[in-house]
């Protein structure tokens, strides 16, 4: 290989790591993180919590589903009344008893919550895994009750959620299709980890929350466990040009040379 040859391809290789390295730059913004999104520091570290909270291993009988260790939020002793939970999560007073999705929720009485704060930009994907559980009568309980027994217990519907400021989203009540025997000794039912998606139409600074609360009654309960919290952003166009530009140049400058 010539001189001329070899300065070529070192100009080439230059541009491309140059492109490369702004990649890298760009897309390690940390201001967009979600800091211990599945919580591998084995505490809350950059979440607030209220409630009856704690981190669990897979000795827990399900998951996680990402690292060593996830959340679990339950109606258990410890938890706290719903308006409490509405003020933590800075969500206006009613709004956990009247969530779209879950039309069947009455009057939510007690539960447990986690909060962060993050900045995101319109485009960015938030993704998360859950699982509901519960030792309420769900409908795989009504299936079960009617081949064995008459009586039918009451139903309390509990239900577990996800609020982005202001928004909140059901992720599961007691009348959701998906329960299965719960792989757990806490809980009689589960609904197995789900995967959540949500991706922001506008830029700015976001709580995300996540809860379970019991409806009606305080006695019997139910939990959420929580996995694999990510923010994936998505580059600027002004991002992507720039690193269009830097690979032009240093390509450019590769040809310039070879055909000087």
């Amino acid at each position: 290989m010539s001189t001329r040859q070899l300065f070529n391809v070192l100009t080439l290789c230059s541009g491309t790591v140059s492109l490369v390295s702004a990649a890298t730059l760009l897309s390690a913004n940390p201001a967009l993180a979600i800091f211990n999104g599945s919580f591998e520091t084995g505490d809350f570290t950059e979440w607030a919590t209220i409630g009856d909270t704690s981190i669990e291993t897979e000795a827990f009988g399900s998951g996680p589903t990402d690292g060593d260790f996830q959340a679990l939020l339950t109606t258990d002793f410890g938890s706290v009344p719903v308006s409490d939970i509405e003020t933590f999560l800075g969500l206006t007073a009613g709004s956990l008893a009247t969530i779209p999705n879950l039309p069947n929720v009455g009057t939510p009485t007690e539960g447990s919550a986690i909060q962060q704060t993050f900045t995101a930009h319109a485009g960015d994907i938030l993704t998360f895994d859950w699982n509901f559980l519960t030792d309420e009568f769900t409908s795989l309980s009504e299936e079960i009750f009617n081949d064995v027994v008459l009586f039918i217990p009451e139903e309390f519907n509990d239900f577990s959620f996800v609020s982005i400021s202001q928004m909140v989203d059901g992720l599961a009540d007691t009348n959701s299709p998906l329960f299965i025997e719960s792989l757990t000794d806490l809980f009689f039912e589960e609904t197995g980890f789900q995967s959540f998606s949500y991706t922001f139409e506008t830029s700015g600074t976001f709580s995300l929350g996540f809860g379970v609360l019991d409806e009606d009654d305080e006695i019997v309960d139910s939990g959420l466990l929580i996995d694999n919290v990510q923010l994936t952003p998505v580059p600027e166009p002004a991002s992507i040009l720039g690193l269009l530009a830097l690979g032009a140049l240093g390509t450019g400058a590769a040809f310039k040379k070879k055909t000087a």
